[in-house]
């Protein structure tokens, strides 16, 4: 068995220097606040109904805590969590008149609350 190995050799320059360390600093920082632009990065905060969504989606939760009970714009859906992505949640409506299951696509910010056994989920 025979393993070869190649060394390169990397060669760096120091740069030192000498004078007024203040003045080019500040002459550094107007150079940065020119050339690169300012980014403004917007942290999405999860709303505390968007937490328990999240958590009720996981396989366990989601099979535990059936039938939940969705409050969107002022009407409650009745169902289970299909799926969930980012930004929306499919739920499986149940229809009490009808034999078949709906399926909704909302947008998460929608649902105001979600309640099982009629109180609200904690």
């Amino acid at each position: 068995m025979v393993t070869i190995v190649e060394v390169v050799k990397e060669e760096s320059t120091s740069i030192y220097w000498s004078g007024n360390d203040s003045e080019l600093m500040e002459q550094n920082e107007e150079l940065q606040e020119d050339t690169v632009p300012q980014q403004v990065i917007e942290a999405t905060v999860d709303s505390p109904v968007v937490k328990r969504l999240r958590y009720l989606a996981e396989p366990f939760p989601r099979n535990a805590y059936r039938p939940l009970q969705f409050l969107v714009n002022g009407q409650l859906l009745t169902g289970g969590i299909s799926a969930m992505t980012d930004s929306q949640i499919a739920i499986e409506v149940k229809q009490e008149s009808k034999d078949m299951d709906e399926i909704r696509t909302l947008d998460l910010q929608e649902i105001e609350e979600v309640f099982w056994k009629g109180i609200p989920f904690m």
